[in-house]
């Protein structure tokens, strides 16, 4: 429900993201997704790239679960929120709920899993300390 969510990023949708019925396509809201986390580091101090210089940990996005409960259209000023659901030992799980401006009726939610990695190694890394405090806010 929105008022779980106290992190909101505004995205307007653009004509390149709707289909021939005026709708934004379902594999758009995979980037509205990846750009409200992208927002939800910068707010709290460290933007990705700062957060991974500082802890040495990549992160690899793993899976998301979409529902779609409800369709944005052209040019709607959109809010997605996106909050922590859960910090385990090398992945961590977000979730997003996406709603027209000023509106209640949830049009997506989803689930993202990341998980701590190395491109080096190629193999997933522990959350670090600093990453965890970053994503409990």
């Amino acid at each position: 429900m929105r008022e779980d969510y106290t992190f909101f990023w505004p995205i307007r949708v653009r004509y390149s993201e709707i289909d021939k019925q005026g709708i934004v396509y379902n594999g758009n809201y995979f980037c509205y997704i990846d750009v409200a986390f992208g927002e939800f580091l910068r707010a709290s101090g460290y933007p990705y790239r700062k957060l991974v210089e500082a802890t040495g940990v990549e992160v690899c996005h793993v899976r998301t679960t979409i529902d779609f409960c409800s369709s944005a259209f052209g040019d709607d000023e959109l809010e997605v929120g996106m909050k922590t659901l859960a910090i385990g030992t090398k992945s961590f799980t977000m979730g997003t709920e996406i709603y027209r401006k000023g509106e209640d009726t949830l049009l997506v939610k989803a689930e993202s899993i990341f998980a701590g990695y190395s491109p080096e190694q190629r193999k997933a890394l522990e959350i670090p300390p600093l990453m965890r405090q970053v994503l409990s806010r």
